[in-house]
């Protein structure tokens, strides 16, 4: 499909002569512009993706975005659009040289200086275009171009920050961009960009994986060798940047890519001062945290140090070594006893028992002591209930026994019987009276018999016996049967 493409005319004026590298966004070539005769870099969406519209939108749309930034590290681009075969193209300015794969092939470990000054060209090429809103999203030595005056040439702008290329190199993306769910911002620039530093100066990458997976694995559970594991000959604050900028938490990177460019072009300056030299900048201010820390934590020590030693070895006895001023008085009381309270005391007169009880009683909850009229239990003569105030107490009258304890008792006889004790009668008329329980209704069909009536005290009679008349029974007041009549003087039997 791309040695079709080799010798075609795009747009009818750009001419394709070489493939320089495949991507899934498009193919790059080297050109020449036939009515300029002059080289041009042609980019061409691949035929089978040009069929759909989804895809050539895509491409348009990344061009344009490209199209409005405009730096010295930038590869710049000057046409873009679909000409009348259905090409999908994009123009940008002649590339001359390699890229930096390739260079990284034939020389793994970079020189200091060219490596940190090829670095410091292409953040500022990616905070330009950071400036314009415009992410990389996939910084990596093939997409950055070197010729041979050391011009440097980014590629690859416009890419889509939610989406990462099926054929983007893992090792160089960032850790949020490995996930199931990737997104970039300029912290992830920074990440992939201080990634191709650590390896133009080492030779290897920290992570090293065939997967996006496996590459994610190694980011969360291992740091990042250091620089001092593969050559000791670079600039001590080389170290402390490219830490900064790989760190696998974004909050932990440089904020910025601008913030990046500034320290690499600092550090640029002043690369070739020797290693072993005492080096008072304020880059060394700015950026060391570690050093800045471990300083503090020294100073911290050396202060705890002297305090320890002022309250464990130089001790003072106060009771030695403080004297009290002449004519001095010890500390007085703010209010000192005087025994005018206890003297108010003992002058209060004496309360009585009863006193003391009422005082004792108003205390108490209502219903708390059993009794009545005045907590006095035994008024009424007869038993207390339980728990009734002693103070009170009230002994009922009547004759009192004392029996001798080791003599027989008069009221137990020995031979044992019936022990008859005189109960004595009530007297008191509010001595409740049982009910009369009412009688039952009987049955309809139930003959009721008059209940008999208590016999009444017998009265004086109104009538004189001399009206009584004969026959009538005096005390009863009733007729006498009259005498049935004899023979013979003897009554008649009854038949």
């Amino acid at each position: 499909m791309i040695n079709d493409l080799l010798g075609k005319l795009v747009a009818d004026k750009y001419r394709i002569e070489s493939l320089i590298r495949e991507s899934e966004s498009g193919d790059l070539f080297r050109g020449v512009h036939e009515v300029m005769d002059k080289p041009v870099t042609l980019k061409i969406l691949s035929p089978a993706l040009a069929i759909d519209a989804r895809w050539v939108k895509r491409f348009i749309d990344e061009a344009r975005s490209v199209s409005a930034v405009s730096h010295p590290n930038i590869l710049n681009i000057t046409d873009f659009g679909t000409d009348a075969k259905s090409v999908t193209y994009a123009v940008f300015e002649a590339v001359d040289g390699r890229t930096l794969r390739e260079i990284q092939a034939a020389e793994p470990a970079m020189d200091e200086a060219r490596a940190t000054e090829i670095a410091r060209k292409i953040a500022f090429a990616v905070s330009a275009a950071h400036a314009k809103s415009m992410l990389h999203g996939a910084i990596n030595p093939a997409n950055v171009f070197v010729d041979n005056d050391e011009t440097v040439k980014v590629y690859g702008f416009g890419s889509d920050p939610l989406h990462v290329a099926r054929d983007s190199d893992p090792r160089y993306l960032a850790p949020e961009q490995c996930t199931s769910y990737p997104a970039a911002d300029e912290r992830s620039d920074v990440y992939s960009l201080g990634i191709v530093w650590y390896e133009l100066l080492t030779g290897v990458v920290p992570y090293d994986g065939a997967t996006a997976a496996e590459v994610l694995s190694k980011q969360s559970t291992e740091p990042p060798p250091p620089l001092s594991a593969f050559r000791r000959d670079l600039h001590p604050e080389v170290g402390p940047i490219v830490l900064t900028a790989i760190a696998a938490d974004p909050d932990k990177r440089y904020q910025t890519l601008a913030a990046f460019a500034e320290d690499l072009d600092i550090l640029s300056g002043r690369i070739e001062v020797p290693a072993n030299a005492v080096v008072e900048t304020e880059f060394v201010a700015k950026r060391s945290i570690w050093r800045t820390a471990f300083v503090v934590l020294g100073g911290i020590s050396l202060i705890a140090a002297a305090l320890i030693y002022a309250t464990s070895v130089r001790k003072t006895d106060p009771t030695t070594q403080l004297q009290a001023e002449a004519g001095s008085l010890p500390v007085q009381p703010i209010g000192p006893a005087t025994g005018a309270q206890e003297e108010s005391l003992a002058k209060l007169p004496a309360m009585t028992d009863a006193e003391i009880m009422a005082t004792s009683t108003m205390e108490q909850p209502p219903g708390t002591l059993p009794g009545g009229d005045g907590y006095n239990a035994w008024a009424n003569g007869v038993a207390p209930p339980a728990g009734a105030p002693l103070p009170n107490y009230v002994p009922p009258g009547g004759q009192v026994y004392t029996i001798d304890p080791n003599a027989g008792s008069q009221f137990m006889p020995p031979d044992g019987g019936v022990i008859l004790v005189p109960v004595p009668a009530n007297t008191n008329a509010n001595t409740a009276v049982k009910p009369t329980p009412t009688p039952k209704t009987p049955p309809a069909n139930v003959l009721v018999q008059p209940s008999p009536t208590p016999a009444a005290t017998p009265k004086p009679m109104a009538t004189p016996i001399k009206n009584i008349k004969p026959g009538t029974d005096p005390k009863k007041g009733k007729p006498t049967p009259a005498a049935k009549p004899t023979v013979s003087g003897k009554p008649k039997d009854s038949e």
